[in-house]
């Protein structure tokens, strides 16, 4: 009895010191955690990692010669897009902002954590019941993986974006949109294309100001597109049931982006409104860029055909990534969206295209991008 008895207290001992120790353990685990999907930090620090060389900052003096090249250059396109476009801005463009990758990576994080804070939101509202040690684990464990994801893909845009119209932009802040041009990348691909520099960097900012026309000259579209892109993100957050199984089907083929596949239809349809109108965006803006390109750049039919087809060289690596990344989508949207403006101004007029920015019930749908007549033809029919 005597020998039980101390073998009962030994027991009772030993199992009371790991409780203890899980309970520690499942403290600190759940400490460690926390409730965030992202390290933004962690984000930061693998991002300027992996850019490596690549992460060289530009000097002042490059900076200062730099944005005094676009802030004249852009003092000259104003006038000619205005004219294309036939809308003028409540407000000049020529307050450009020349960076480095590294800041490039430091204002997209920005912006992502925007976007993450309303995904986060929508998670933990849809959590039910007390937060425990393994829902800790697994968030610490999606969060380490995101945070490679996120840094990994931040850098390989970093090496890639050459213009961005107001990194800001999904945040719908009340500030005005600027324009941010990626000098390294610029004077790196004017180079490997063999393309005198600043007659790419006209080019560049040209692409990038009717991108600034169609935001800044229409009021409603900036707040818009945020909600639009924010709802898109809170829905994939919420309706994540079944996500797994869709991956699977979605990795065994079928019609459309895998991306697409995946996807509730609830998801879907509002991805695809976005999808649209990011495709007038682009169709839209690389139409005004095509009609006035040769007044501002004599040899601008030249580089334009040249810089199309870059794409042509993407090696086998670079394929991959933008298919699984969905950076592919961003290409198809270019195509798309341009063939719906030249079809509308074909068969209609330029004013009538411009009816698009007159409100959002305006805009056309996706399958409406892909057949501008029935576009069309429900314009016509609301005005009658």
């Amino acid at each position: 009895m005597a020998r039980n008895s101390s073998h009962l207290r030994a027991g009772i001992i030993v199992g009371g010191l790991l409780a203890l120790g899980a309970s520690v353990a499942g403290r600190e685990i759940m400490r460690r955690a926390g409730t965030r999907m992202i390290d933004w930090e962690a984000v930061r620090q693998i991002a300027h990692r992996r850019l490596g060389d690549a992460a060289a900052p530009l000097s002042a003096t490059q900076r200062a010669e730099a944005e005094a090249f676009y802030r004249a250059t852009l003092l000259e396109i104003e006038p000619i897009v205005a004219e294309e476009i036939g809308s003028e801005l409540p407000a000049a463009l020529e307050t450009p902002a020349v960076v480095d990758r590294l800041q490039w990576v430091d204002l997209n994080i920005a912006t992502f954590r925007v976007l993450f804070e309303r995904i986060e939101r929508t998670l933990l509202e849809a959590q039910t019941g007390p937060d425990t040690a393994g829902r800790a684990v697994s968030r610490w464990v999606n969060r380490t993986l995101g945070n490679q994801q996120l840094g990994f893909m931040l850098a390989f845009l970093g090496r890639k974006v050459l213009g961005q119209y107001d990194v800001s932009l999904l945040a719908a802040g009340p500030t005005r949109g600027r324009l941010h041009f990626v000098e390294p990348n610029i004077v790196g691909t004017a180079s490997t294309m063999r393309i005198p520099r600043d007659e790419f960097r006209t080019f560049i900012a040209l692409h990038e100001a009717t991108h600034a026309f169609e935001f800044e000259a229409h009021s409603w579209l900036r707040p818009y597109f945020s909600d639009l892109v924010g709802r898109t993100v809170e829905q994939l957050a919420a309706e994540s049931g079944g996500l797994m199984e869709r991956v699977r089907e979605a990795l065994q083929g079928g019609e459309g982006h895998w991306l697409e596949r995946i996807m509730t239809p609830g998801q879907r349809e509002t991805f695809n409104k976005t999808q649209a109108l990011m495709s007038l965006l682009e169709g839209y803006s690389n139409h005004v860029m095509n009609a006035a390109g040769e007044r501002i750049l004599p040899n601008f039919t030249e580089i334009h055909d040249r810089f199309e087809r870059r794409g042509e060289r993407r090696g086998a690596l670079e394929r991959a990534i933008m298919r699984i990344t969905g950076l592919d989508l961003k290409m198809e949207q270019y195509a798309a969206g341009e063939r719906f403006a030249d079809a509308v101004i074909r068969d209609r007029d330029r004013a009538f295209l411009n009816r698009v920015w007159t409100a959002p019930e305006m805009l056309p749908s996706l399958d409406e991008i892909r057949a501008p007549e029935t576009w069309i033809a429900r314009i016509e029919a609301t005005a009658s």
